[in-house]
Formats: structure tokens, C-alpha cells, sequence
């Protein structure tokens, strides 16, 4: 396997799902190459957490979807389940935080931080491979270097004087 940022969030996914003990994973809904409407909502309320206000202009969804095309079909529903592991595995350990997506913002904040340090491993895995999976989106998207204050890649930026290789002579 190449060592790319699309197979390290496969790799994440897949540890994070296999750590989910099997009791809770019978809760799981069935894995699909695709994300469903309900995936689409837990990744924009997860990138409005991320990325702050206006992170619904960055379709962060739409090129999540981009990047499942990409994967192979035996990865793709690994990668295409984790928000939705994520938003039941939410209602069946937590019963009145409802839906991740229909929650306030100030709520998302505090479930999201509660995955993320969370004294089970599994849940601070599933936490952090979906904020990997939200958040890998930044690497191909020019808009968000704005948004978070990230002047881009080198490479364009500044121009560089060339020089010529000379081999052969003295130094």
C-alpha cells in the first residue's frame, strides 16, 4: 500500500471501527460505498466546527464524496461509514444528545470534545479519525487556506531564481 493521505484515512477509519467493541458495533447501520444524506449532514456540521463560520462555502462534503471515488471499492465503505458510526454511536452512549447535525453549535462543540478526550480509546479514535476525514479536505482546497489565516504552499508564492547546474567546475 502507498503511503498517501487517502490510504492513512483509511487506515484511521479502519482502526477506529475495528477498536469499537462488538456489543455496540450490532448497533452500527450497514457500511456503504457512498455517504447518505445523514453522513453529508455530521461531515457540514463537523466542517462548520473545524473551520469556523462560512465553512459551508468550502463544500467540504462534495469533495469528501471526490475522494471516496478514488478508493478502491473494498475501502470506500470503511471511509463512508465513519459519520455515521459517529452519529449513532452518539445517540446510543449519550440518548439526549439526539442527532450530531440537530444539535446547537455550543452542543456539537461539547460532543465533539467529549469524543476526543474521552476516557475510551475507541471513542477517541472514532473522534479522531473523522476529524482527520474532515479536516484532510484543507490539503486540496485553496479557500481554506484563507479561512484559517494559512498563506498557501511555497511553491508559486515567491519566484525563485534558477540556476543552472554546473558540473564540472570549480566551485
Amino acid at each position: 500500500m502507498d503511503v498517501t493521505r487517502r490510504n492513512l484515512l483509511v487506515l484511521s477509519a479502519a482502526s477506529a471501527l475495528l477498536a469499537i467493541p462488538a456489543p455496540l458495533r450490532a448497533a452500527l447501520p450497514p457500511a456503504k460505498a457512498t455517504f447518505g444524506p445523514d453522513d453529508l449532514a455530521v461531515i457540514a456540521a463537523l466542517a462548520r466546527l473545524f473551520y469556523g463560520p462560512g465553512a459551508e462555502a468550502l463544500n467540504v462534503g462534495e469533495a469528501l464524496a471526490k475522494t471516496l471515488g478514488f478508493l478502491d471499492e473494498s475501502q470506500q465503505p470503511v471511509l463512508a461509514s465513519l459519520p455515521s458510526t459517529f452519529d449513532v454511536l452518539s445517540r446510543v452512549l449519550v440518548p439526549t444528545c439526539g442527532a450530531f447535525a440537530g444539535l446547537s453549535d455550543a452542543d456539537q462543540a461539547a460532543a465533539m470534545d467529549d469524543w476526543l478526550q474521552s476516557p475510551l480509546p475507541f471513542r477517541r479514535q472514532v473522534g479522531q479519525a473523522l476529524r482527520q476525514l474532515v479536516l484532510s479536505h484543507c490539503y486540496t482546497n485553496p479557500a481554506v487556506n484563507e479561512s484559517i489565516g494559512y498563506p498557501g504552499p511555497w511553491i508559486g508564492r515567491f519566484d525563485l531564481p534558477v540556476h543552472e547546474l554546473r558540473f564540472g567546475e570549480p566551485e
